[in-house]
């Protein structure tokens, strides 16, 4: 009774169709863009005047050339600033007082945000135990 209910099927395989070897690589070529070779993206190099602006402030100098470039920089729109007003304003009382302190600290810690970070350095080796250090000078002696 239970052989009397199965259903069997032939086995039945894609079959490819085949392949003409007279138009195997050839053809037009034309319209195909080539594959980037890199996906990774470059890092862009931060803008000179609010790092230079911001190293100047951080002495008791005079920041007049720095500060005329950094307004420069911030009239032709400023990458990556958030509220140019709030720094307008702070590098205007800044140019008004100069000798003002609490100007300079104002406008140092506005112009933290738009530095870039420093790229994180390399960890060093760990220089192995006493088997590894040992393998690695018997690798390096020459050999007999």
């Amino acid at each position: 009774v239970q052989q009397a209910d199965r259903i069997y099927l032939a086995r039945v395989g894609y079959e490819q169709v085949p392949v003409d070897a007279g138009r195997r690589m050839g053809g037009e070529r034309t319209g195909i863009v080539p594959r980037p070779r890199d996906a990774l993206l470059a890092r862009t190099t931060p803008d000179a005047a609010p790092a230079a602006l911001w190293r100047a402030l951080q002495g008791k100098r005079k920041v007049g050339s720095e500060l005329a470039a950094f307004e420069d920089w911030l009239a032709r729109g400023g990458r990556g600033v958030r509220d140019p007003l709030t720094l307008a304003a702070a590098a205007e009382a800044l140019r008004r007082q100069p000798g003002c302190a609490g100007c300079r600290e104002r406008l140092r810690a506005q112009l933290w945000p738009l530095l870039m970070p420093p790229l994180p350095a390399p960890a060093p080796r760990d220089a192995g135990d006493a088997a590894g250090r040992a393998y690695l000078d018997a690798l390096a002696e020459p050999a007999r």
